[in-house]
């Protein structure tokens, strides 16, 4: 396969992008975290008081979307610094399918992303709807 001079420039421009996909990542991991830990002391200290089924599934469905989108992300980073070498150090048989690995990880780690920020959005719907349940009370 034949590559253009400019080849060498794609995965430098994709480079800024994925840690700050990680970063936009690790924040949603903290605070899904800090919401664990702290419906866990909830229900520690206060025994009558419990999480419904729904929701603790929710949690974990949420936990493993964003464990798989810093996995993806973090390997596309990884194919992404060695299509960068391998462009480096004129091996350019190996650059277009990292490139395209790279890629191809991304476009999954987004989808989760989707897919993640609409359980997000669901989660956040049923807190609404206890709100105004209990404000009618």
């Amino acid at each position: 396969m034949e590559l253009n001079d400019n080849f060498f420039w794609y995965p430098a421009l994709l480079f800024p992008a994925i840690p700050i996909m990680l970063l936009v990542f690790s924040q949603k991991y903290t605070a899904l975290a800090m919401l664990i830990r702290k419906l866990n002391l909830i229900i520690k200290s206060n025994e009558s008081s419990s999480i419904s089924l729904e929701r603790i599934e929710v949690l974990t469905f949420r936990l493993i979307l964003l464990r798989w989108m810093q996995t993806l992300t973090s390997v596309s980073f990884l194919f992404n610094l060695a299509t960068i070498f391998f462009s480096y150090i004129g091996a350019l048989e190996y650059t277009v399918s990292l490139f395209i690995l790279t890629v191809i990880f991304l476009i999954i780690a987004i989808f989760l992303f989707i897919i993640e920020s609409q359980s997000s959005f669901y989660a956040l719907s049923a807190h609404i709807k206890e709100l105004k349940q209990h404000s009618r009370r």
